[in-house]
């Protein structure tokens, strides 16, 4: 069996994209159907987003099959990422919006719903006995404010501090405030069981406070027999407060900028941002920038010029990939939104400061720190065979100029891939023994994907085992034209004797 490159389709459409951050589009009513999502896929979606705080399996089942096949058509990996729903806390039923005014006294209970205007169900028990006095309770994005006055009772007695108008199932933020419950709910689990049996690419974790609530969700992970990788929401203080140590057990980080706007100061959150994209790449681990990134572009074809600057420091920031959500779930142009964020990405990708000098740690991080630095050194194009993708983002942390072609045995890999900077899935390989052989069949996919020219060099990382996870101990440097003439010289002496 052969190296079965990916469709050329694919291959022509990352040239004209050239870019190297990745774009996360969130699927919904606006974009579900099968021509969209084709043009979706076009305009240059890498990973599809299912937001399993809404829709039905039936509904996510139908998309995760069709994204399947038009990805499959076009020869082109499209990642699923599953976001979980999380501890989302929300008010109960209201009887109709209710308008607080600023000095005005509520109560907070925990029944599911409620017929009085100054009575707000709030059906988390557990979480109400949390609550002291002093603390704030946000709601609706935290344009309402409500300052907790008193605690005793089976009541929270708040007074309005900033009024506005609250209705049904309002989603509620209590910033400082420790929430005890675990971090996957019996929700969460049935859609990871569901997830297990699509398969999809990535798991998003929300409400990541500790690293224990990481360990938690791996290990429920691992009983029902998924391998997908995990990445953090950071949408809480605590999340940020300990992210060093959540960096240390997952394959991805998520800056989701609402929540976290509200959990701490606004002004905080630019700086945040920075810092755990930094971190993350320190980490080789994934980061994503989400929320309102092209906010305006829900109802308008055009964008302001703020959100165009957004993006472009979200990439010169190092993120992997920026994440799109109402713009493409619920807004009136989502194809489009892929193409601005595309085009935006690749203009700050022409200043993009390429080749990272970082330190390195174990034998995968210091191979890929020679690799990127032969790269650099010899102008080469990597190329990795990973058989879970942890050599390519190794070799991603590096950060080099040219794309990082990778190859595995496993097609599930490459879908994983495609949400890593500058990595760019080429083709299947068999997991064979011969690392004679191995090259050779990289050599002819890479020419054959046409990313790689007979005058090229390649720096190829490699294990001793290729197709067995963790083996990565090899670098390969080849002239392209001087390989093909001495394997050539080699057939034709094989020939004559």
């Amino acid at each position: 069996m052969g190296t079965r490159v990916l469709h050329a389709g694919w291959v022509g459409a990352a040239r004209a994209f050239m870019r190297k951050t990745r774009i996360i589009a969130t699927i919904g009513p606006a974009s579900r159907d099968p021509e969209t999502l084709a043009q979706m896929i076009s305009a240059g979606m890498d990973c599809a987003r299912l937001n399993f705080s809404h829709g039905t399996f039936e509904e996510h089942g139908e998309v995760i099959r069709t994204l399947r096949r038009l990805a499959l058509e076009r020869g082109r990996p499209v990642a699923i990422l599953q976001d979980l729903g999380g501890i989302k806390m929300r008010l109960g039923r209201l009887n109709g919006p209710v308008d607080l005014k600023p000095g005005d006294e509520v109560s907070l209970t925990a029944d599911a719903a409620s017929d009085w205007a100054d009575i707000l169900p709030f059906p988390h028990p557990g979480v109400l006995s949390d609550l002291r006095t002093g603390h704030q309770v946000f709601i609706a994005d935290g344009t309402v404010r409500l300052d907790v006055i008193e605690t005793e009772g089976p009541e929270i007695k708040a007074r309005v501090s900033d009024g506005g108008t609250v209705s049904s199932f309002k989603g509620v933020n209590l910033p400082g405030v420790t929430i005890h419950e675990p971090v996957l709910t019996d929700d969460d689990k049935a859609a990871l069981r569901f997830g297990v049996e699509q398969e999809v690419d990535w798991v998003a974790v929300s409400f990541v406070r500790t690293v224990e609530d990481i360990r938690y969700a791996r290990t429920y992970l691992a009983g029902i027999g998924s391998t997908a990788p995990v990445m953090a929401k950071l949408e809480r203080g605590e999340g940020i407060d300990n992210l060093d140590s959540i960096l240390q057990v997952v394959d991805g980080v998520m800056v989701a900028r609402g929540d976290l706007g509200v959990e701490i100061a606004m002004e905080r959150v630019p700086i945040v941002q920075k810092q755990v994209v930094s971190k993350a790449n320190d980490a080789a681990k994934v980061s994503v920038i989400a929320t309102q990134m092209l906010g305006s572009m829900v109802v308008s074809p055009n964008p302001t010029r703020a959100e165009i600057s957004d993006i472009a420091n979200a990439v010169l920031d190092g993120c992997d990939a920026i994440l799109l959500s109402d713009e493409t779930a619920v807004g009136k142009y989502p194809v489009e939104t892929i193409r601005v964020a595309s085009a935006t990405i690749r203009e700050a990708e022409r200043v993009y400061p390429y080749h990272k000098d970082l330190p390195s740690s174990g034998r995968t991080q210091a191979i890929a720190a020679a690799a990127g630095r032969l790269v650099r050194d010899l102008h080469a194009k990597p190329i990795v065979v990973t058989s879970t993708g942890r050599a390519a983002y190794q070799v991603s942390r590096f950060r080099p100029e040219g794309d990082i072609l990778v190859f595995s045995h496993d097609a599930a890999t490459l879908r994983r891939a495609s949400l890593g900077w500058g990595l760019f899935p080429v083709g299947l390989i068999p997991p064979v023994r011969d690392v004679a052989s191995l090259v050779a069949s990289l050599v002819e996919a890479s020419l054959k994907s046409g990313l790689v020219s007979e005058t090229d060099v390649v720096t190829i990382v490699h294990g001793f085992l290729p197709g067995v996870s963790g083996t990565t101990n090899t670098i390969q440097v080849l002239e392209i034209r001087e390989y093909l003439e001495h394997t050539s010289s080699i057939r034709s002496l094989e020939e004559r004797s």
